[in-house]
């Protein structure tokens, strides 16, 4: 075989070295492109420029939805004036259109509110189109009467004498009243290209009015933003627009009302400086309609697009709607929607888009000119590196040389003497090799000494497949009993058929570490556990086995003390659960079968009177009892004090496990247990059942449905068995979410509060509002379930706390904002028999001490009255004093609590109020208590009035204020009085 071509020493550095090289270079260049750095930095250059047309998206959707739509207070005052005309006499449906004397009335008293809203706004012009008649045919002749003003620059300051303003569309009389300079095409009247064509007075108009007048939705739905740029007739500014029609409340349409932007001011609103710096950009404002994706522009702004260009090639939806294809693809366009319509409007067909635009080589210009750095820093890199290499080969290979030279001078009988090389690691490796051969002989003969000394005794072989020899040490087969094998002439053959031999007849498993334990049977029932453990080296096979008779039964005594009961001899939990999961693992063993949960309903008894062990006796006597009269396809165990689990399994039907559970129950009941003091005890256990696979197929749930099951019965009456409820179960499981929500209600404070008025009975007013607790939880949504789990956890002082400072905290916010009457009273609900801490009652004060006059405390009922707390509630510093009794006539709140109370209101219960008109018993109560309570100087609250008929009654008895879903429901703000109550009431009085 001829020999490999030596190479010197700096050949084989340079080589690996340059290929270190080589591979660091091509490592960094492919980190580069894998990292995918350059598509990061095109993306983020997309992502700036995505985010920038998303702000200015921002901006027009904030102007679009919350300034130029909200035309409905306009429209309210227009429909009012209307209304109000109509009502009058002055003007009428019929010839609202037609007479120019009706329109012109309606139009001189609506101009004001044009021009103050166009003003406020910041429009370019507002209008309003008058028409009674359902026009769907383009090209008609019919001119329509209405306002068309015009702003040139809406973001000036408004002129004090409205100059900036030019009329465009208005009737000579209108004109003239109003003082306004006109238009160079100025027309009195709207004409056919002016309305009918065009869409800002068609879409809404044609839209609303093909709906039946009973199922038209409010006028805001139909609004509409034009898809397309239009101008009127005679004039060459083009402008889109919002229009919404103007209806009034019996559905009756009679015209259009809007807000113009001209285009060039639509255009001032996209400032192209924003998206690069150089000015390289343009904005588009377009509409993609029913559900196409080609943008078609409504306002462009950019010096770098050419107009007709993008109006002939249109831009196309692309990446989700995200951004947006040009056909040159000379440009990249990001696209953000604007939603200014709600879902199932009419026109929601039209998907309007901001799209920034920006060319292609601007926008990655910054990552072009990197990827040109990083292939000069690469170049630099590699030639900085090739001179690097050969300098340090040179370097290392010099010293090694002169090594190698001494080596070949030296006698080869024993260690050469070598000159230092000044390099650490082969200095070492020099010395190293010298002490090498002196210490092998050394660790062999300590090893050997050490498996010598060792308390385990260890046996192994060796095969040598090369050779194809063994090598078996002398005990090897002696720890297997059998002694007769030959070791001194054993072949590799003969070895292989005897371990073959040796796991067909021993025992043996595969352990967690994947060796081999073996069992192996010796003389007096005893039994030695070897661990076999073999591995592969290459050419050589090695075998290992060690006694580990000792570590098993350790580990064997240490699993039955684990799994068994040691009072009981059965199974324990643990034990119990992982028999029943191997069973749980094979269902043909399985089949039907059932989990019996047992209590033993005597034990504390016995154990408090008589001690614990003969408690112990007890529990040995009844699992004996349960352990002796179940058949062999049972688990039995326990697993706490006085609690026994039992599965029963493999049968066909429940009918067959009943009957064993029946047979069980005879055999409890018929046990005897004799105490110290002779008395029979007897054994008595409630049990559970839980059925597989009628209730659950996991074990888990079994054992919990069994144990609720049990509960169940022992609160039912003990020492019988019974069958899990799922109902029952699933209450149970409400109840304690509910406890739990509960306890993070109190924790987080999670309740909130409504308000409902209170009126005057003579004036309609609001008089007070009463705050209504509302919680919004997964199971916990009534205040009465809040209020018994308070009471259940003798935590109503928390919720009286919480009401108190919430109510109050809400009802401030309310008064803020001026949503509710600032001298009317607040009604909070006090629960009778308990008070805030000293410490709260101080605190509420400082932060409340503006609201308390106004606070009534409004006292719920209660079995039995606590005076000297309600005297404590009306003592707190600062607090009106004034108390309402709340349900009265209803429960505990009776003439007992009137009369001890003598409360500022009196509320009459509900089941007072319903139907008072029908039922004079009712009455005749009322009467009474009005009588009573006027004389005393307080006032009567009827409350839960439902019916017209229910207030004039009320009234008619002298009550004094209302409350109730007639008058008005409760919200979070309290609303007005219904129009149909406040009317009942000014009639009731005018009488």
């Amino acid at each position: 075989m001829s020999e490999k071509k030596s190479r010197s020493i700096f050949k084989v550095m340079l080589m690996p070295l340059l290929s270190v090289l080589l591979a660091q270079i091509f490592l960094m260049i492919g980190t580069f492109l894998i990292s995918g750095v350059f598509g990061r930095l095109d993306q983020n250059m997309k992502d700036i420029l995505q985010k920038q047309v998303e702000n200015r998206r921002d901006y027009l959707l904030n102007e679009m939805i919350g300034n130029w739509s909200e035309l409905d207070l306009l429209a309210e005052e227009i429909n009012s004036c209307v209304g109000e005309k109509l009502s009058e006499g002055q003007v009428s449906m019929e010839r609202l259109c037609s007479d120019s004397e009706e329109y012109i009335v309606v139009l001189n008293e609506i101009v004001p509110e044009l021009i103050d809203t166009m003003y406020s706004k910041q429009a370019s012009g507002i209008f309003v189109v008058l028409s009674t008649e359902n026009v769907a045919v383009s090209g008609s002749e019919i001119a329509f009467p209405g306002v068309y003003l015009r702003d040139l620059d809406p973001r000036a300051a408004p002129s004090s004498k409205r100059e900036d303003i030019l009329v465009q569309r208005a009737p000579r009389d209108v004109v003239q009243a109003s003082v306004l300079a006109t238009d160079v095409h100025w027309q009195p009247m709207f004409s056919a290209e002016d309305s009918i064509e065009k869409a800002y007075f068609s879409k809404p108009y044609n839209e609303v009015c093909s709906v039946a007048a009973e199922k038209r939705l409010d006028a805001k739905a139909y609004g509409y933003w034009t898809s397309e740029t239009y101008s009127l007739a005679g004039d060459n500014q083009s402008a889109i627009s919002y229009s919404i029609p103007l209806m009034l409340e019996d559905g009756t349409v009679y015209g259009v009302l809007g807000i113009e932007l001209l285009t060039d001011y639509v255009r001032s609103l996209l400032p192209v400086g924003e998206l690069n710096q150089e000015g390289h950009g343009a904005y588009m404002l377009a509409v993609a309609r029913d559900g196409s994706g080609e943008l078609l522009p409504i306002a462009l702004m950019g010096d770098i697009l050419k107009l007709e260009d993008v109006i002939q090639s249109p831009f196309v939806l692309s990446g989700n709607g995200t951004t947006a294809e040009e056909k040159s693809g000379t440009y990249y366009g990001a696209v953000e929607p604007l939603s200014i319509y709600s879902r199932n409007a009419p026109f929601e067909g039209d998907k309007w888009y901001l799209v920034g635009c920006i060319p292609n080589k601007v926008l990655y210009a910054f990552s072009s000119q990197l990827k040109w750095s990083f292939v000069f820093c690469v170049i630099a890199t590699m030639l900085a590196g090739v001179l690097g290499v050969l300098l340090v080969s040179y370097r290392i290979s010099k010293p090694m040389k002169r090594v190698s030279k001494e080596v070949k001078e030296e006698h080869h009988n024993k260690m050469p003497k070598l000159s230092s090389t000044n390099i650490n690691e082969i200095d070492e490796l020099v010395g190293a090799v010298t002490r090498l051969g002196r210490e092998v002989l050394e660790s062999s003969t300590r090893f050997l000494s050490i498996i010598n000394m060792a308390s385990v005794e260890l046996a192994g072989y060796e095969i040598k497949k090369s050779s194809n020899s063994i090598y078996v040490t002398d005990n090897y087969f002696q720890l297997l009993e059998m002694e007769q094998v030959d070791i001194q002439n054993l072949t590799v053959e003969e070895f292989l058929r005897l371990q073959e031999q040796i796991n067909q007849t021993l025992e043996h498993s595969l352990t967690e570490d994947g060796s081999i334990l073996y069992t192996v049977p010796l003389k007096g029932g005893r039994v030695r556990y070897l661990r076999a453990e073999e591995r592969s080296m290459g050419s050589r096979q090695i075998g290992l086995m060690e006694d580990v008779t000792s570590s098993v039964l350790e580990t064997k005594k240490i699993e039955k003390d684990r799994d068994y009961d040691v009072l009981t001899g059965l199974l324990n939990r643990q034990g119990f659960k992982r028999e029943a999961e191997r069973v749980f693992q094979n269902p043909a063993l399985l089949k039907t079968a059932a989990v019996l949960m047992m209590d033993l309903d005597n034990l504390k008894i016995i154990n408090d009177t008589f001690g614990h062990p003969t408690g112990d006796a007890y529990i040995q006597t009844a699992s004996a009892c349960f352990f002796n009269n179940v058949p062999d396809r049972t688990l039995v165990a326990r697993i706490s004090g006085d609690e026994f689990i039992l599965l029963f399994y493999g049968y066909n039907d429940n009918v067959e496990i009943w009957e064993h559970v029946t047979y069980l129950y005879h055999k409890i009941r018929s046990m005897e247990f004799i105490l110290p003091d002779g008395e029979n005890k007897g054994v008595s256990a409630s049990g559970g059942l839980a059925w597989y696979p009628k209730d659950s197929d996991n074990l888990s749930e079994l054992m919990k449905f069994s144990d609720f099951a049990m509960y169940c019965v022992k609160k039912r009456e003990k020492g019988n068995v019974g069958d899990f409820d799922l109902i029952a179960y699933q209450e149970m499981l409400r109840r304690n979410q509910m406890q739990q929500e509960f306890y993070q209600l109190l924790e987080n404070w999670q309740i909130n509060y409504h308000f409902q008025p209170i009126f005057d009975g003579k004036t309609g007013k609001p008089y007070a509002y009463e705050a209504l607790m509302r919680v919004n939880m997964p199971n916990l949504r009534s205040p009465l379930d809040v209020l018994q789990i308070a009471r259940e956890t003798d935590r109503m002082r928390e919720i009286e706390t919480i009401t108190l400072f919430k109510a109050s905290e809400t009802y401030e916010t309310l008064l803020k904002e001026q949503k509710v009457e600032p001298e009317a009273l607040l009604f909070i609900n006090s629960i009778a028999d308990v008070s805030m801490t000293a410490e709260d009652d101080m605190r509420y004060h400082e932060r409340f001490e503006h609201l308390q006059p106004q606070v009534v405390v409004e006292i719920t009922e209660a079995e039995n009255l606590d005076m000297e707390l309600v005297t404590k509630k009306k003592s707190v510093k600062g607090f009106s004093g004034m108390i309402a009794l709340d349900d009265y006539g209803s429960g505990y709140n009776t003439e007992l609590n009137l009369l001890e109370l003598s409360p500022d209101f009196i509320k009459v219960d509900i089941a007072i109020i319903r139907n008072i008109h029908q039922d004079e018993d009712k009455q005749q109560l009322v009467k009474n208590i009005v009588e009573y309570a006027h004389k005393r100087g307080m006032l009567i609250i009827a409350e839960g009035l439902e019916y017209p008929e229910e207030v004039e009654k009320s009234l008619d008895l002298g009550v004094d204020l209302l409350q109730g879903y007639f008058l008005a429901k409760p919200g979070a703000v309290p609303p007005e009085i219904s129009e149909t109550a406040y009317t009942l009431i000014q009639e009731y009085w005018r009488k």
